[in-house]
């Protein structure tokens, strides 16, 4: 049952590690590896052996000495037989089965301690120890598999049992105590095994993943170099018959007019600019695969700088910043090559031409120190930050590689001087003050003059004379980089023949090129703006209002992003149509394009045609807009008149409701009360009751019973009454006011009433009606004012003001006040919030329809527990107040 049980157990691990470790490359890589290993580890785990089992004749000394000479010569046949295999592991054929050799020295050592088990004490037996020692050498040192180290110790187990087989009997219980530590022991040397199997496959599989990576990306970086050589190759062609043929033509002016001439310049500029480009690429290339090939030569840095300064010496100008070469003295010899080397100097004070502001200045300096030439660049430029400066010749890098950089760039150049002067022998260092400028040092070997020195300053000198056009074109690539960063940025004001009624368009970019481009292109049928930074594009489009801006992505200072993102935010910009101009083809960013709050957005490059096509339709889509906006407010004015209107005509239908119920009534109510007071006023003078005291006082309730009667048919006929103006005349308003103060003296009382008359006295309207207004705000102030009698003195203030064509009456007092809560109540017929039996709640709704009957309207303003001010509008009469009647003053009844 043993064999079968053993090959089923050896076929399970063998499929499980094929599921573990489908990839047969990879596992034949690690196997391969595993190999040197084993036979590593093998020969120490020999050594130990050899020194180890010699060793034991210590405790065999003392453990037993009875048996010391069979023991020892158990363990000289043993030392012996690892030997021969220690010997074998340096034998090609036998290495090449290692693992057989590591489980048979394994299980030789087994084998020994079995034997002297068997001639001791059996299960008893002190060498049983040793057997744990074999355990622990599987799992932790010999680097077997997990197959490996199940067969050691399944055949440890067995070998152990057959000693204690062959020694005398012994105690049984000791034989189970000791076989159950050691299957123990051997399940968990079996794990670990396994376990460190699993690691080490783990880790050479990431160090192999790693290893295969690493090819595949050598070999694309191969073919990148490769592709990016063939195609600057391609491109240089195609560059110089460009830029050739608009040499050509620019040198004959008159075959064009001056805006193709400008075309021309934008074609030329932005030619040689991808030019310069394409040779830092391809420069990088070469010194990449080592196709570059110096030709150094004793060259004199000091003439060499002096041609180098005075050839961009009018660069600088155009910036107005101060180049100057340090005077130097005697010859400083370098061997180096007069191209790269022109490379290496041009792109230092180039670069600092393009960082230094307007005003700066950059000084160029050489001396001779240590056996080397130094030359240095000092400029007063925006400096570089401490964090940036070890990058600052990495290829790629920029100091400033936001969307908001103000300077353009790949970051070739500083890498190029670094790659070039590391093939010169030399290196380039950057320092930067904190408070601004940068210093460049390049150091050169100082070179030993020899015959060739002589020969430097014509070589340097007639330089130019040798070179063929593509050589020439790229001399013009390298200076061009300066002169094109040393062009005006600022706000550039186009001029426009046309009318105010032409669409505005903002142009937004910090490429001047770009912008001269655009301006050329719509100018003809557009008024056109320009901004060359994201700042002064939001100032100008809040200033200016344009109908649509054009707006690049990468700006100095604010995105364009933001900069669309700010505007569309602004109540006062967000209906400017925004078309973005990017770069980036992908869709993340239209989208971010568009979450942004742009219109539109025109991918680089485009077409003339699409980009006035797409303009067209987003200046008709602004339009119609504005046309829907307008056509929305003119609606809701007139939804507002509308709303009014209906109020009026329902607040005038309850009014007539109630006009023709009350007139119904007074006509009921008229005759009998009349009759009433005709009655009372024979009985009142009839001597019977003249000489009844207790009936002349009953006569007397009667009679005010008749007259609170009376007053309210008075109010009810006031109200039914339709107000009109049929005596509208001038009238001195002044007197109208004064004659309702007169009708309500007698109400008024002790209350103080101060009048402050400040406007015209003459308005238009019936000075009878006027006067029952004022009659009327006055018995409400006086009745407000009473309640607060004890708290404070009573006042009522009636004015008057000029406001345009129209007097303004306000009648105001420091009474109880009005909520506000019943402010817009208060006009309503019958409202009132007085004790019963003191008004209907007549007198304000009165008020309010003679007022609206004058084309004025009746306000109230009140501070709760404070005051309460009515005030109400009559228009100032333009006839002369000569013509003002004087006696017409008379309340209506």
């Amino acid at each position: 049952m043993t064999i079968p049980a053993l090959t089923f157990f050896w076929s399970f691990i063998s499929h499980l590690r094929s599921f573990m470790y489908p990839d047969a490359e990879l596992q034949r890589a690690f196997e391969d590896e595993e190999h040197e290993l084993r036979l590593r580890q093998s020969k120490i785990a020999c050594v130990l052996g050899l020194i180890l089992i010699p060793a034991g004749i210590s405790i065999d000394v003392f453990a037993y000495p009875d048996h010391q000479k069979i023991l020892f010569v158990i363990r000289l046949l043993a030392t012996a037989a690892i030997a021969v295999i220690f010997a074998l592991h340096f034998s090609r054929r036998a290495t090449a089965h290692v693992s057989f050799l590591t489980m048979l020295g394994l299980l030789i050592a087994v084998a020994s301690i079995a034997v002297m088990i068997a001639i001791t004490d059996g299960a008893e037996s002190k060498y049983y120890l040793g057997l744990f020692l074999i355990l622990f050498a599987v799992g932790v040192l010999t680097p077997l598999n997990t197959q490996e180290a199940a067969l050691i110790s399944i055949a440890t187990l067995a070998i152990y049992v057959a000693g204690c087989a062959a020694a005398p009997p012994g105690t049984l219980g000791a034989l189970w105590q000791n076989l159950y530590f050691l299957i123990l022991t051997c399940i968990i040397t079996t794990t670990a095994a396994h376990f460190q199997y699993l690691r080490r496959f783990n880790e050479f599989s990431l160090k192999y993943q790693l290893a295969v990576q690493h090819q595949k990306l050598s070999a694309l970086d191969r073919l990148k170099s490769q592709f990016f050589a063939n195609v600057s190759h391609e491109l240089r062609t195609p560059l110089t018959l460009i830029l050739a043929p608009i040499e050509k033509i620019k040198a004959d002016r008159r075959l064009f007019a001056t805006s193709a001439h400008e075309l021309l310049g934008i074609i030329e500029n932005n030619a040689l600019r991808l030019l310069r480009l394409v040779n830092d690429i391809l420069s990088l290339i070469r010194l990449d695969a080592g196709r570059v090939e110096l030709s150094l030569k004793p060259l004199d840095m000091a003439d060499f700088l002096a041609h180098i300064t005075a050839s961009l010496k009018h660069l600088a100008e155009v910036k107005n910043i101060s180049l100057t070469l340090a005077d130097i003295d005697g010859e400083l010899i370098v061997r180096a090559d007069s191209d790269a080397l022109e490379k290496i100097v041009s792109n230092i004070i180039v670069n600092a031409i393009k960082f230094t502001p307007e005003g700066g200045q950059i000084e160029v300096t050489a001396t001779r120190e240590a056996g080397n030439v130094l030359v240095k660049v000092r400029d007063t430029g925006i400096g570089v930050p401490p964090d940036k400066l070890p990058h600052l010749f990495d290829r790629f890098y920029q100091v400033d590689g936001s969307e908001t950089r103000r300077h353009q760039g790949l970051g070739l150049g500083l890498a190029l001087v670094r790659e070039l002067m590391e093939r010169h022998g030399g290196k380039a260092e950057a320092a930067s003050a904190a408070n601004g400028g940068t210093t460049f040092t390049l150091t050169f070997p100082l070179a030993v003059p020899d015959s060739e020195t002589s020969d430097v300053q014509a070589c340097v000198a007639g330089k130019a004379a040798e070179l063929d056009a593509l050589q020439v074109f790229d001399r013009k690539a390298i200076f061009h980089v300066a002169a094109a960063n040393s062009e005006e940025v600022d706000l550039l004001k186009t001029e426009s023949v046309h009318t105010l009624d032409t669409p505005l368009i903002l142009v937004v970019d910090d490429e001047p090129d770009m912008r001269r481009y655009l301006v050329s292109m719509l100018r003809d049928t557009h008024r056109v703006i320009e901004a060359a930074d994201g700042r002064s594009a939001i100032e100008i489009a809040q200033r200016s209002r344009p109908d649509l801006i054009l707006l690049d992505v990468m700006l100095p200072e604010i995105s364009g992003l933001d900069v669309c993102q700010q505007l569309k935010g602004d109540e006062n910009t967000r209906t400017i149509k925004v078309m973005i101009l990017t770069a980036r083809a992908d869709e993340d960013a239209k989208i971010i394009a568009l979450n942004h709050g742009a219109d539109d957005f025109l991918i680089k490059p485009f077409s003339g045609l699409e980009v006035r096509t797409r303009i067209s339709n987003l200046l008709k889509a602004a339009k119609l807009e504005k046309d829907l906006e307008l056509t929305n407010c003119e609606l809701k004015k007139k939804l507002e008149q509308l709303r009014e209107t209906e109020a009026v005509l329902i607040q005038n239908g309850r009014l007539s409701a109630l006009g023709t119920m009350a007139a119904g009534l007074l006509h009921e109510i008229g005759n009998p009360l009349n009759f009433m007071g005709t009655a009372l006023k024979f009985a009142m003078q009839h001597s019977s009751v003249k000489n009844c005291p207790d009936t002349l006082e009953t006569m007397a309730d009667i009679q005010a019973g008749y007259d609170r009667i009376r007053r309210v048919v008075g109010d009810l006929r006031g109200f039914t009454t339709q107000q009109v103006r049929q005596n509208a005349q001038p009238f001195d308003i002044q007197e109208a006011v004064e004659s309702a103060l007169r009708f309500t003296a007698h109400v008024l009382g002790d209350i103080s009433v101060k009048t402050d008359f400040r406007s015209e006295r003459v308005v238009r309207g019936s000075p009878s009606t006027i006067s029952q207004v004022v009659v009327n705000l006055v018995l409400n102030a006086a009745a407000a004012v009473r309640d607060l009698a004890q708290s404070r003195d009573p006042e009522i203030i009636i004015g008057t003001r000029t406001e345009g064509n129209e007097v303004i009456v306000t009648v105001r007092d420091n009474g109880t006040g009005i909520d506000a809560e019943i402010q817009d109540q208060i006009f309503d017929p019958f409202f009132s919030t007085k004790e019963v039996g003191e008004g209907m709640g007549l007198g304000l709704a009165v008020s309010h329809r003679i007022v609206a009957n004058h084309d004025g309207s009746l306000l109230v303003r009140s501070c709760p527990g404070q005051w309460t001010e009515f005030s109400f509008n009559l228009p100032i009469s333009p006839e002369s107040a000569l013509g003002v009647s004087k006696g017409n003053h008379a309340l209506a009844s």
